[in-house]
């Protein structure tokens, strides 16, 4: 019996009409278990991309043989079920394969979200209940619907900017070609340039915290001096730390993927994920690590420490659950962090991203940017040192 050969431009077509999806990693199977040859997913990915008019036939198949299913249910925005759809969870791990932030493919689940809904409580906006929009299956998500969803939001006069970027990554994920969505400009502000606590506020914050638990309040202190991620944090141990005359430097481990980032050895220990190092100045938190000589820097349960900052935002910043109620307890001192370091800095996005742990376009993008009044004093108090 002759050996079956793979031919992409024959054989993807059969296996989408076969197993009906686009999703790489379960064609990259089939093709593996018919012709016994590995196809990576990316692979996939990059033909469908160097061949949109199929794609587009294909889709156009599949939709239709879809028809009598297309009724969506509420509940599937309900619970995680979202999360676990095949379209959204091969989004989600492309975008970890990419390194991305938590915090950072969290909104961008959110925002797909609210785009299959068509609700924008942000704006005010219901779609569904003014009769221009139908809820829309992720799978099913297509480019014309991307395209009629923009063109009715700019309609109402609403800034389709991050909405853009949400529908390119994610129609781009599945193999569709995005250029007639590539249009569209950067806002001057960025999604978090409103997340502001005044410093005088954070330190009553801080003094309550210290009064509810101490070792909660230290772990506090950090993320904000350093702009770390709790996990990091808590991950600590003694032998992270190195001491010099006027700092600390702590090397921390998060993020990044294992293929580029796999267990190893430090320092008489196995770690996980990327290398941060953090400088640290405060004299308060040098005296507390100096302290200790062994073990987990920071001995508290993080139920603990979600539960104590959850309750001083609501207490001393409730205008953060107000304007940003979806934003995490913890990572709240990241945000802080930024903010207060961009005005420190003056706006130096280079320092605050090395520090902290952004590139700078990503800061760019979550923080904004300061006003044009601002830049026209800075510049006129620089000028004269030319």
């Amino acid at each position: 019996m002759p050996k079956l050969v793979y031919h992409p431009k024959r054989d993807i077509p059969i296996a989408v009409r076969t197993l009906k999806t686009f999703s790489p990693k379960e064609i990259s199977q089939w093709i593996l278990n018919r012709f016994n040859k590995k196809v990576t997913p990316e692979a996939i990915t990059m033909w469908f991309k160097r061949h949109p008019e199929i794609y587009q036939q294909l889709r156009a198949e599949i939709v239709e043989q879809e028809k009598p299913k297309v009724e969506i249910e509420p509940s599937i925005f309900q619970n995680g079920t979202f999360e676990q759809l095949e379209s959204v969870k091969e989004w989600i791990n492309q975008m970890k394969d990419r390194d991305l932030d938590d915090e950072v493919i969290r909104d961008r689940i959110s925002g797909l979200k609210r785009i299959c809904k068509g609700q924008f409580p942000k704006w005010g906006i219901d779609l569904v209940e003014e009769g221009l929009w139908t809820y829309k299956h992720p799978d099913r998500l297509s480019l014309d619907d991307a395209r009629e969803l923009i063109r009715i939001l700019k309609d109402k006069g609403v800034d389709t900017y991050d909405l853009r970027m949400i529908l390119r990554d994610f129609l781009s994920s599945k193999g569709i070609d995005i250029k007639p969505i590539m249009g569209g400009k950067s806002k001057s502000y960025g999604k978090y340039a409103q997340l502001y606590v005044e410093r005088d506020v954070l330190n009553k914050m801080f003094e309550w915290i210290k009064q509810q638990n101490e070792i909660v309040y230290y772990v506090d202190l950090f993320m904000f001096k350093t702009g770390t991620r709790i996990s990091a944090t808590l991950n600590i141990d003694a032998r992270d730390i190195d001491f010099y005359d006027d700092h600390v430097e702590v090397h921390v481990f998060d993020k990044g993927r294992r293929s580029l980032y796999p267990k190893r050895e430090f320092r008489g220990r196995i770690i996980e994920g990327k290398e941060w190092v953090k400088y640290v100045t405060d004299p308060e938190l040098i005296k507390f690590f100096s302290e200790r000589k062994e073990g987990k820097i920071f001995n508290v349960d993080i139920n603990e420490v979600n539960r104590i900052n959850k309750e001083a935002i609501k207490i001393f910043a409730p205008d953060v659950l107000k304007n940003y109620g979806d934003v995490n307890q913890n990572h709240f001192w990241r945000h802080m962090f930024a903010q207060h370091m961009l005005r420190i800095t003056n706006w130096n996005y280079g320092v605050v991203a090395y520090l902290g742990g952004w590139t700078v376009q990503a800061l760019q993008e979550s923080y904004g940017m300061p006003t044009n009044e601002q830049l026209k004093a800075w510049g006129l108090s620089e000028l004269p040192k030319l």
